[in-house]
């Protein structure tokens, strides 16, 4: 039996599928909590866990008949983790952290790199696999934002020149990596770095979702330092829109080399092309937008 956390998450949702895709069919439990939305679940070998990922001993109980592990909820809480399965003793794991790892200006990446040191040394049979930003529905948390602000307004402001690259990776391609990860030997003791297809300048991604909305949009370049105070700002009064640890990062390439999972994994990512336009269908069926 395998045990999931964050089934009800971005990601999660695509994730009973994929594993059913490359042959589990065995049971899975998936921890939930006490009001989490499951009705979206058919599948009739999948079995809920009432707990919380940060109350060992709810874990512990969990974990009772499992062999493996995929934790998909933040990688803060993988020291949990890490000790319920030395107190069961499951040592299967596939830990999903970020390449924000690499970061120079991400505040947690200090304390990613930590967490994954604790995984390297917890003598469990982990896999970590690193996502670059991860989109696909209404739960990420930057690009449906991004697609609804530019169905609505006219005007869309660009920070700086808006060449800085990214690589965002659709959900569904990252569960189904995380599926072939766990299914596969070959793959413990190692770290995957996943992203899109290929690489984007932020202005192409906002132009895109213009495109694919079929709206004319006028885009008007912000200097940087502008920015970066209103990012401070952001800091001061959180809004879930901008930060200044977002603005510097908007200036950093985040472009990741994704050979070794495509080899070991078959990972083969979908465009940015080809996700944003099927987000943007999937939020027009949900009324998100028009």
């Amino acid at each position: 039996m395998l045990f999931i956390t964050g089934i009800t998450g971005l990601t999660g949702r695509f994730l009973l599928d994929a594993l059913r895709e490359v042959g589990y069919t065995e049971v899975m439990r998936c921890l939930v909590r006490e009001h989490s939305d499951v009705s979206w679940i058919e599948d009739d070998r999948v079995v809920l866990h009432k707990g919380d990922v940060n109350d060992v001993d709810s874990l512990i109980r969990g974990l009772h008949g499992a062999t493996g592990v995929i934790h998909l909820v933040n990688i803060r809480s993988s020291p949990q983790i890490i000790q319920a399965c030395r107190a069961t003793g499951v040592r299967r794991v596939v830990f999903v952290n970020t390449t924000g790892v690499y970061s120079k200006y991400q505040k947690y990446s200090a304390d990613y790199k930590r967490l994954e040191h604790g995984i390297l040394s917890s003598g469990l049979d982990y896999t970590i696999i690193r996502p670059t930003m991860i989109y696909g529905n209404h739960r990420d948390k930057n690009i449906h934002k991004l697609v609804k602000i530019i169905d609505k307004y006219p005007v869309i402001p660009i920070i700086g020149a808006g060449t800085g690259l990214m690589q965002p990776i659709y959900a569904q391609d990252l569960a189904r990596v995380i599926a072939a990860a766990y299914i596969n030997p070959g793959s413990i003791g190692k770290a995957y770095n996943v992203a899109g297809k290929r690489p984007i300048k932020c202005r192409e991604v906002m132009e895109l979702i213009a495109s694919r909305l079929g709206k004319r949009r006028f885009f008007i370049r912000i200097p940087y330092f502008m920015a970066l105070l209103a990012g401070y700002a952001g800091d001061a009064i959180p809004n879930g829109l901008i930060d200044s640890e977002k603005v510097k990062r908007l200036q950093e390439d985040k472009v990741f080399d994704y050979g070794l999972a495509a080899s070991e994994l078959g990972f083969a990512p979908r465009s940015f092309e080809e996700g944003v336009e099927q987000e943007i269908s999937d939020l027009r069926k949900a009324g998100i937008i028009g």
